[in-house]
């Protein structure tokens, strides 16, 4: 088992290889194995990066992200253009169900509600706003729908 400076050795290094993270603005703590990321990112986008590669570590049991995205100036977006980004990118999205799909935009935070068929469609609706610019957290509140006649079906095709 890895020492908590082992790990935070190793959380540094996965941070310094991923190339969406900008490490040199990110501080790292471990306290028995729990990893808290501090420090400033410039996107929403980098944000999640830090975190995945904080996860990515083995011997990591949990990562607290405390960063703060504070987008550069050429960023900013006001919440209006932002929203309209984030239907549309919504709707070019395949695999993802738009039209049961609300949203909501309060000072760069993207909420996302509304009901999809599977659990990918949740997190298509996901990654096609996380890395729009402009954003600067994202609330995923979409529900997976429970189909019993698929669930059942299911269940004869396993037996």
């Amino acid at each position: 088992m890895k020492t908590d400076k082992q790990l935070q050795r190793d959380v540094l290094g996965e941070l310094q290889r991923e190339p969406s993270v900008d490490a040199t603005k990110i501080g790292v703590i471990v306290h028995n194995g729990i990893v808290t990321l501090s420090g400033i990112v410039a996107s929403f986008a980098e944000q999640c990066g830090a975190t995945s590669a904080s996860e990515r570590v083995d011997g990591v049991k949990a990562v607290v992200n405390k960063t703060k995205v504070e987008l550069p100036s050429m960023h900013q977006r006001n919440d209006v253009d932002l929203a309209e980004a984030v239907v549309n990118a919504l709707k070019w999205h395949v695999w993802v169900p738009h039209d049961t799909i609300k949203v909501k935009v309060g000072q760069g935070w993207v909420t996302l509600e509304g009901t999809v068929d599977a659990k990918f469609q949740h997190e298509c609706a996901d990654d096609a706003v996380r890395c729009l610019t402009g954003v600067k957290g994202l609330t995923n509140l979409i529900t997976v729908r429970q189909n019993a006649r698929n669930a059942s079906e299911m269940q004869t095709k396993i037996a």
